[in-house]
């Protein structure tokens, strides 16, 4: 597993889609706005593990499942359930490296002194994100995947206010992992509530995904 775990961490952060949209773009935005405060860093760093979370799993296991290759994998000493396993472990990787990068840069610029806490709260937040991308690659195939995982990204960071600079849902996991980036970057207690919402995701999330793995 923990070879197969690599080969599709190192398959997705050499991908360009990934490094333009999900690493070089949450950078960009946090040179040109992380000066403004600290929840501007937190939302970028959102940014990069939601998009991160989606894609790095769910359109590698899309693309997969189109080109026959999830086929093949079962034929191989693999087993299903090391396969899930490796997924999820491979969308929660890929969340560091855009991660890293906006803290660093907010360090750099915006003298984010408490980053290496921005960076431990936002990639064990993305854990519902990742399972999401999970469930939604297993539930799409090929273009179709991609399109829904962009809405879904989309809609994720309008409705928690990480684009737009409005919250439209105080539910939304995005909402909640921005509180909780912002806490981090205060030296502010872990708020409960933000901590249930996201578990509350995490749960339903996994269910999902558990659900649609039986039936694969």
């Amino acid at each position: 597993m923990l070879a197969y775990t690599k080969f599709e961490v190192l398959r997705t952060v050499h991908s360009i889609r990934y490094l333009v949209f999900i690493v070089l773009m949450p950078v960009v935005f946090e040179l040109t706005w992380g000066k403004q405060g600290l929840g501007v860093t937190a939302a970028m760093a959102v940014y990069a593990a939601t998009g991160a979370s989606l894609m790095g799993s769910g359109s590698a296991i899309a693309e997969d499942r189109s080109t026959g290759w999830l086929r093949q994998l079962r034929v191989t000493p693999l087993s299903n359930e090391a396969w899930l396993i490796g997924k999820i472990v491979q969308g929660v990787l890929t969340v560091i490296p855009g991660v890293l990068a906006v803290s660093v840069i907010g360090a750099l610029t915006a003298h984010v002194d408490r980053w290496p806490m921005l960076v431990a709260v936002t990639v064990a937040g993305s854990l519902p994100f990742v399972l999401i991308g999970v469930f939604a690659g297993m539930l799409f195939k090929g273009k179709t995947a991609i399109v829904a995982l962009m809405i879904t990204f989309f809609a994720l960071m309008f409705l928690g206010g990480v684009i737009g600079g409005e919250t439209l849902w105080s539910f939304a996991p995005t909402y909640s992992l921005t509180t909780l980036g912002i806490d981090a970057l205060n030296s502010q207690p872990i708020g409960l509530e933000p901590v249930v919402n996201l578990g509350a995701w995490t749960v339903a999330a996994a269910v999902a995904v558990l659900l649609r793995w039986r039936r694969a």
